[in-house]
């Protein structure tokens, strides 16, 4: 579960894991449009976790997920090329904003869906180098008092509608955790993995989480 980590008083604060914040990438009719279509979308599962594959599945560990693409077999053609697109956009802005070169090649598309029921541990997305992970937060609306921020070890970011946080995969992550009990919709979010590599299939250390 995402917590916020106390440090004894006087303690420095560590210097934030390396990561790049985009807003309003999405507008918010698109982001309505989006948020309604993903949940109206055939294929979800009830099983996603952020657990490593050799830990089995506790109860309230796991979370509804859509898998849209991976190692380049799409099962969703219309986001598959809708959050392409958003690749498309994220890498120029990061060129252009911060002149970083994201990867072109994506790894893998996956949306996840928590609640306040939903618990996840700190992970990371992969241990192999040479990876980035783009985090995209799909509620058109959203109120920060109910939770849900992300945490890039102990940095916190908090959640808002259309923002999108870039990291490299293999830095330790959580996030999703709501705490508003009587919230009555999803908190959604598509994780993108890029890779420098350009050949499949791709033998990764990769994990199921967000």
């Amino acid at each position: 579960m995402a917590q916020d980590i106390v440090r004894p008083q006087g303690a420095p604060a560590a210097t934030p894991p390396e990561h790049y914040i985009f807003d309003s990438v999405i507008s918010g009719e698109e982001l309505l449009w989006l948020y309604h279509s993903l949940l109206n979308t055939d294929g979800w599962t009830l099983s996603r976790t952020s657990n490593s594959p050799a830990l089995p599945n506790i109860p309230f560990m796991s979370f509804p997920g859509l898998h849209i693409e991976d190692r380049g077999q799409s099962t969703n053609q219309l986001f598959s090329g809708y959050f392409r697109a958003i690749v498309f956009r994220i890498r120029d802005m990061a060129k252009k904003q911060y002149n970083v070169h994201l990867p072109p090649n994506i790894f893998r598309i996956h949306v996840g869906a928590k609640s306040s029921t939903s618990r996840t541990n700190f992970h990371v997305d992969t241990r192999d180098a040479g990876v980035w992970t783009i985090l995209g937060f799909l509620n058109p609306i959203w109120n920060a008092a109910d939770g849900g921020e992300f945490f890039l070890k102990d940095h916190k970011i908090t959640y808002k509608s259309g923002r999108f946080v870039v990291f490299r995969s293999n830095t330790e992550h959580d996030g999703g955790y709501v705490v508003n009990e009587t919230l009555n919709y999803w908190r959604v979010s598509v994780n993108i993995m890029l890779d420098e590599n350009r050949t499949w299939p791709y033998a990764s250390k990769s994990t199921e989480g967000r």
